[in-house]
């Protein structure tokens, strides 16, 4: 059967052309609900793409095949009769179930955005394909309501839409968007998941395979069930927030940890700080050069130790994960301390304790929150 939405200039049928491991299989109900999403990969980047989004379902995820029916790539840009559009890809022919919204796939088309649109901005482009397609699918009478991915049973707590495809398409219900809601202390499987699908960085908080493996020890995440429960929003210390340090400067005895990690700062980079164990511009300072220094001798970097955080600095970083160890997590763990973030130790070792604590960090700061030291973190840190 032939759609009006194959029609549109835009849109290139890729069906059985992108990889897979099997098929969904037929739906068993009619299609009530468009679900519009967005892949959480930033538009322009080349794995902004159906044919990487396949490659992801299928290998990682371990799905048939892609997870839509039909993908936007605002990177790809066709030039038609009314003006530029964003490629369409038509990836899963619109009777199958794919997995996309759980135990509510038989009767959803999933339809993804590329793009990461809590940093990305939707262009014309891809604006003007969104009200194509929608057209064309309320034409071919494919689907009734238009909906998010968080407004489905379930996954209230998915950042996902995050742009508002209401202004979009020819809504008319709500115009309210619906905020993400915190991360469950427990989730309840649905099909189509997996620890490595739930644990996109789309939540309130986001979560780690590394974490739910951690949480759930007795669960197979290979033989995941529906209907099976596991701990969830435990699994990022949710419900044991790490608490901000006092390290005002009106204790006249300093803080103790302050202390220490000036005293280690004067015997390893010889900074000639004053042991107050009061943060101040003059250990920030301190700990840039001591970063600077360790930059240089670890990876080369040739940068003037002059506790300065600039473009050169900063360009050096490289980034810190946890099971790190050394005298780089041991400046972390000072500034994050001194910043009010305690990570529970001065020990030089990137343990769940200092995880935590830069995820705390990360989220205070509107960052992404994956727990990963990398340049927007530091550039946070020490700015």
């Amino acid at each position: 059967m032939a759609y009006s939405f194959q029609s549109l200039p835009q849109l290139v049928d890729m069906r059985g052309k992108l990889a897979s491991k099997g098929n969904y299989s037929k739906r068993t109900k009619t299609i009530t609900h468009r679900v519009w999403h967005h892949s959480l990969t930033k538009k322009h980047l080349a794995g902004s793409d159906a044919a990487s989004f396949a490659a992801y379902h299928v290998n990682t995820l371990g799905w048939p095949c892609v997870g839509y029916s039909l993908i936007i790539e605002p990177k790809n840009i066709v030039q038609t009769s009314k003006g530029p559009r964003a490629r369409i890809v038509y990836a899963n022919d619109i009777d199958r179930r794919t997995y996309h919204v759980g135990n509510s796939n038989q009767f959803s088309l999933g339809i993804c955005v590329a793009g990461d649109y809590r940093y990305d901005k939707m262009d014309d482009a891809t604006i003007a394909s969104i009200a194509d397609l929608h057209a064309a699918l309320t034409k071919d009478n494919i689907g009734k309501y238009d909906t998010s991915h968080n407004e489905m049973p379930g996954y209230s707590w998915k950042a996902c839409c995050v742009y508002d495809y209401r202004k979009l398409v020819n809504w008319k219900g709500s115009v309210t968007p619906i905020t993400p809601t915190p991360i469950p202390d427990t989730y309840t499987i649905q099909e189509g998941d997996t620890f490595w699908s739930i644990a996109h960085k789309d939540g309130a908080g986001g979560v780690t395979v590394d974490d739910l493996i951690k949480a759930n020890p007795n669960v197979d995440p290979e033989k995941l069930k529906v209907g099976q429960k596991i701990i969830f929003g435990k699994a990022i210390g949710q419900s044991q927030p790490v608490k901000k340090q006092n390290t005002s400067t009106s204790n006249p005895n300093g803080n103790s940890y302050i202390k220490k990690f000036q005293q280690w700062l004067n015997q390893e980079y010889n900074v000639g700080l004053v042991v107050d164990g009061i943060y101040g511009p003059k250990t920030k300072a301190a700990a840039i050069k001591a970063l600077q220094t360790e930059f240089n001798k670890q990876f080369g970097a040739q940068l003037v130790v002059d506790g300065k955080w600039g473009p050169k600095t900063k360009a050096a970083v490289r980034t810190i994960s946890r099971g790190a160890k050394g005298s780089i997590t041991r400046i972390i763990q000072g500034m994050l301390y001194s910043l009010g973030y305690d990570p529970k130790g001065f020990d030089g070792i990137f343990g769940d304790n200092s995880f935590y604590a830069v995820r705390k960090f990360q989220g205070d700061k509107k960052l992404t929150v994956d727990g990963l030291c990398g340049k927007n973190t530091f550039n946070e840190i020490f700015r």
